[in-house]
């Protein structure tokens, strides 16, 4: 988050308040000076010193972060506090994030310390289930002598399919001893253990089971762990056991991982034979159908048939037509699109290969007169700026800003304390802790309120959580809000070295990380561009990018400076196509070349309609058409594929005609 946070502040919204002016300080100098102060504060009370903040606390009068500074100095003096010093700071800041951590802080103290009397009455005014502060819960039950309710806890924690906290391992020796544990509990936190594929747990707690009207079911588990084809003996099951059930769909499902056609041979048997419940018929099927159609085997229309003969699952409906899109088989096609239910077929991804197919089979008729596709034109879509071009219509970009009055949005950010706190942390780039902020507020919020945040929060120039509040309060016409183009400057001067279209840089940020500079997936990518530290680390090199570390994809101007790189190599890579290059950054280069050497010979957008990964195939068309929403915006006019890709498309021009016709 930029320093000059005030002055961009006043530039995009100058009606807005600004947390200077919601905490009255007298001016710059003041806001200043009480910053470097507030940092001084807050280093030496984390390192344990209360005496800075004692002597000088009454100097910031009036700044925003004042009450988080108290959080520290409370929890600096736990051994001199009573519950209710905790509780009068807690009913002071309601939405204060701080506050709430500081009662985990004193419930982990008063454990540490042993009073657990204390702790029971401080564990009570907090909605805490599970994990270690219920094990302390009935740790403290058993110190003062409330065994009853002690197992009780015990038993609860027990009933989970993972691991608990360590914290938890003295109550379960002691519930254990006294006879809490039965077979029926053992055998009941087995199976919760399979369903969440925890199966180091669930060998762990086989060991306590010896009962055999649970460990004949346990040890068939194992067997067909080892060996799921053995699911072909169906001697050895009976359907009306609930465990035998699981132990059949946990096979069936590894068997299709490691032998689809075995797998469907023995589900089709066990789905006649026995009482499977609605939902795991269907999630089975599902999943075997699906595994076919997206490895393209060339019996997967065969298979797929025999799973879902009457067309139930949408989902697989989808595949069907994409299965048949990359045969080009164009009468399938179309009589495929009309399983789909009336909610699904009409959308424009689907009436988009409808007209394709028709046009194919030369009907011509229903394509020229087809109202849909006119709609469809007119549509701010993948498929819509699709069939817009080929109209040789102008792109629609829809664009509507609700009505909203500044002052209300005014009256939004003095209502709530939290918000002065959001402007501060933004100022110290403290992203993380301004989420924290936003998060305690958002759910006191009324929903005109909710409505609003967005332009709150553009105002802040907090893009990232614009972007994403536009899209909780479904704003989807305000593109100003919806497309912002922060470090613009950054993203046009690397993307000239790197000799690539910035704008293609700019829409992959944006389907990346929606402009979230501190954003990390659980895969271990960052940044801006969602850059992984290996893929950076190899882009560096080869763009001669200075690279110190997985820390430095924090840095904007380091992001963009190596995924512009990255983007510049994939496109090398892939012969100036950028819609494989698109699929590559997001999927990787050896899945795109995989998928081109099975169907690279096919037209572009059922290439595009065929890539097997859902992911990757939202994101390539949605940076597709975000080029085309950023072209239109900043630059005035925009193709959507260059001369080279549009002549691959399935169309021939002569058939673009045709559409072009369509009045």
């Amino acid at each position: 988050m930029p320093k000059r946070f005030y002055k961009n502040f006043i530039l995009l919204c100058s009606c807005l308040l600004l947390p200077a002016f919601l905490y009255a300080a007298s001016g710059q100098a003041k806001q200043s000076d009480q910053r470097a102060l507030f940092l001084e504060m807050e280093a030496a009370l984390k390192k344990g010193n209360s005496q800075l903040y004692l002597d000088s606390r009454d100097q910031l009068e009036g700044y925003p972060l004042t009450d988080y500074l108290e959080s520290l100095y409370l929890a600096n003096r736990f051994d001199k506090l009573s519950q209710k010093d905790i509780d009068r700071f807690v009913a002071r800041n309601p939405d204060l994030p701080q506050a709430y951590s500081l009662q985990y802080q004193w419930l982990r103290w008063l454990a540490a310390k042993k009073h657990w009397k204390n702790y029971l009455i401080a564990y009570d005014k907090m909605n805490i289930q599970g994990g270690r502060y219920q094990c302390f819960k009935g740790r403290a039950l058993l110190a003062t002598g409330q065994k009853s309710k002690a197992w009780k806890e015990a038993e609860q924690l027990w009933l989970v399919g993972k691991s608990q906290d360590k914290t938890c391992d003295m109550l379960f020796t002691r519930w254990k001893k006294a006879g809490g544990l039965t077979q029926k509990l053992a055998a009941q936190r087995f199976w919760l253990a399979v369903d969440k594929r925890e199966l180091s747990l669930a060998r762990y707690i086989d060991r306590s089971i010896t009962a055999p009207q649970y460990k004949n079911s346990t040890r068939l588990f194992w067997r067909i762990h080892k060996d799921a084809s053995l699911l072909a003996k169906q001697n050895l099951f009976d359907g009306k056991k609930k465990s035998h059930q699981k132990i059949m769909l946990y096979g069936i499902n590894r068997l299709i991982s490691k032998d689809k056609d075995k797998a469907a041979d023995i589900w089709l048997a066990l789905r006649n034979k026995h009482a499977f419940d609605v939902a795991q018929i269907e999630r089975t099927d599902k999943r075997l159908a699906l595994k076919f159609a997206k490895n393209f085997t060339d019996n997967a229309d065969e298979q797929i048939a025999r799973i879902d003969p009457a067309y139930k699952y949408p989902e697989v409906t989808k595949w069907r037509i994409r299965l048949a899109l990359s045969e080009q088989n164009w009468g399938d096609v179309l009589e495929r699109i009309q399983k789909l239910p009336p909610s699904l077929r009409n959308k424009n991804r689907w009436s988009y290969w409808d007209t394709v197919a028709r046009l194919k089979l030369n009907n011509y008729e229903s394509v020229t007169n087809n109202q849909a596709l006119v709609r469809l034109s007119q549509e701010r879509s993948f498929y819509g700026f699709l069939v817009a071009g080929m109209t040789e219509l102008p792109f629609q970009l829809n664009h509507q800003t609700p009505e909203h009055s500044p002052q209300s949005i005014e009256a939004l950010a003095a209502k709530y304390r939290g918000f002065a706190r959001i402007g501060e942390w933004l100022e110290l780039e403290r992203v993380s802790l301004a989420q924290s902020e936003l998060n305690r507020i958002r759910p006191r919020l009324t929903a005109e309120e909710r409505k609003l945040l967005p332009y709150l929060a553009k105002g802040y120039g907090w893009h990232h959580q614009a972007i994403m509040a536009a899209a909780r309060e479904a704003l989807w016409n305000d593109l100003e809000l919806r497309f912002p183009s922060p470090e613009s400057s950054l993203f046009a001067r690397y993307s000239k070295d790197r000799e690539i279209d910035g704008l293609w840089a700019l829409s992959i940020a944006r389907q990346e990380s929606a402009f979230n500079a501190r954003a990390r997936s659980h895969a271990g990518a960052r940044g801006l561009m969602q850059l992984m530290p290996g893929t950076a680390k190899q882009a560096a090199r080869k763009g001669d990018v200075p690279y110190r570390g997985a820390s430095d994809l924090y840095n904007p101007e380091k992001n963009i400076s190596i995924g512009t790189a990255h983007l510049a190599w994939l496109a090398k890579r892939f012969e100036g196509n950028t819609i494989y290059a698109t699929a590559a950054y997001n999927a990787g280069s050896s899945a795109v070349k995989r998928w081109l050497a099975a169907r690279g010979d096919l037209p572009l957008d059922i290439w595009i309609e065929t890539i097997p990964y859902d992911e990757t195939r939202g994101y390539v068309q949605n940076v597709l058409a975000f080029r085309v929403i950023y072209g239109l915006r900043e630059q005035g006019n925009v193709e959507m594929f260059t001369k080279q890709e549009a002549a691959l498309l399935t169309l021939t021009p002569e058939e673009q005609t045709l559409i072009a016709s369509n009045p």
